[in-house]
């Protein structure tokens, strides 16, 4: 498999860092790292820097997604690849590289919202990575640290067009691999998704049609994947303990494997907490789904999705 990126870092932009921070600490385990921008927190789950850069400001939501280049000579490609599809790419300045730690940056518009980074070199931090919370700590070695989800609203012709055109974005301008596809009943509406990945992870990028005329934020959930079944049982435990929202249960994924949960993080997206997730290879097969797990993944606290619609003043079609 050409391996030549990895799911870098996230930055979310919330109206209260201080509420996420306690989340992505108190339930989810992360510590907290060295921000390279002023007025910007980063937080950690590996020997990287940071993993989240964590910005205040009214978006609740992704704002960019920051792909790392496992060399010099795949960053190379990559940023290829990038300019071949026609994406107008801009290149990154010295602040820019400084602000994200990294020794290359470019950057290009997002299809679903705020834009993609392209990187090279994102900085080690000074000290190795211990979480009280998370002894066996994260997997994130070789495939990025986990997945981002994004949702499109597909009733209404632009979200149409947007979830087409990140299909496209993710295979011709990234150059990522079709996992498998979903067409499923989900939370009382009908659902489509399209998973890719670009190393061995089942998929570092996902992208969620969802039959609504409108939605509140592009990002749908974000995984990190613990080393043991373990940490998972003791997040899941610290969120019922803090009382947020778990909208999906302890469960087990029919496409990925992946044991996990779902909580509701301050930012207003979900974080998928999970292990035991498939490594995939060049003989993977495509498959279409018609169910997202094979058991679990029940609403434990929160609404339906269609609920959640309703109080957005966005109702499925």
């Amino acid at each position: 498999m050409e391996r030549i990126l990895e799911v870098g870092y996230l930055g979310i932009q919330t109206r209260d860092p201080q509420a996420l921070g306690g989340y992505l600490r108190d339930v989810l385990g992360l510590t907290a790292g060295e921000s390279p921008e002023p007025g910007t927190d980063a937080w950690r789950l590996d020997a990287k820097a940071y993993r989240f850069l964590v910005h205040e400001g009214s978006a609740d939501d992704v704002v960019y997604l920051g792909l790392e280049a496992v060399d010099e000579a795949a960053f190379t490609v990559a940023v290829q690849r990038l300019r071949k599809a026609g994406v107008e790419v801009t290149e990154g300045t010295a602040q820019e590289k400084d602000r994200r730690s990294v020794a290359d940056l470019v950057w290009v518009p997002a299809p679903w919202g705020g834009r993609v980074e392209l990187v090279r070199g994102l900085a080690l931090a000074a000290e190795p990575f211990t979480s009280p919370l998370v002894p066996g700590g994260f997997v994130t070695q070789g495939v990025g640290f986990g997945h981002a989800v994004f949702m499109f609203p597909v009733a209404s012709p632009e979200g149409a067009k947007r979830f087409q055109a990140s299909i496209d974005f993710a295979e011709n301008a990234l150059g990522m691999v079709l996992s498998d596809t979903l067409e499923t009943q989900a939370h009382g509406v009908t659902a489509q998704g399209r998973f890719y990945h670009c190393n061995g992870r089942h998929h570092s990028l996902a992208l969620l049609g969802i039959p609504a005329p409108a939605l509140s934020r592009a990002a749908n959930h974000v995984m990190i994947e613990a080393s043991s079944m373990d940490d998972v049982g003791a997040a899941y435990d610290r969120a019922l303990a803090a009382e947020i929202g778990i909208p999906m249960g302890l469960g087990r994924h029919d496409n990925d494997r992946m044991f996990s949960f779902y909580s509701s993080s301050p930012a207003g997206f979900q974080f998928e907490f999970g292990s035991d997730g498939i490594i995939v290879d060049d003989d993977w097969p495509v498959r279409v789904y018609d169910r997202i797990s094979l058991w679990g993944h029940h609403s434990v606290n929160e609404p339906t999705y269609r609920d959640h619609l309703k109080q957005a003043g966005s109702e499925p079609a």
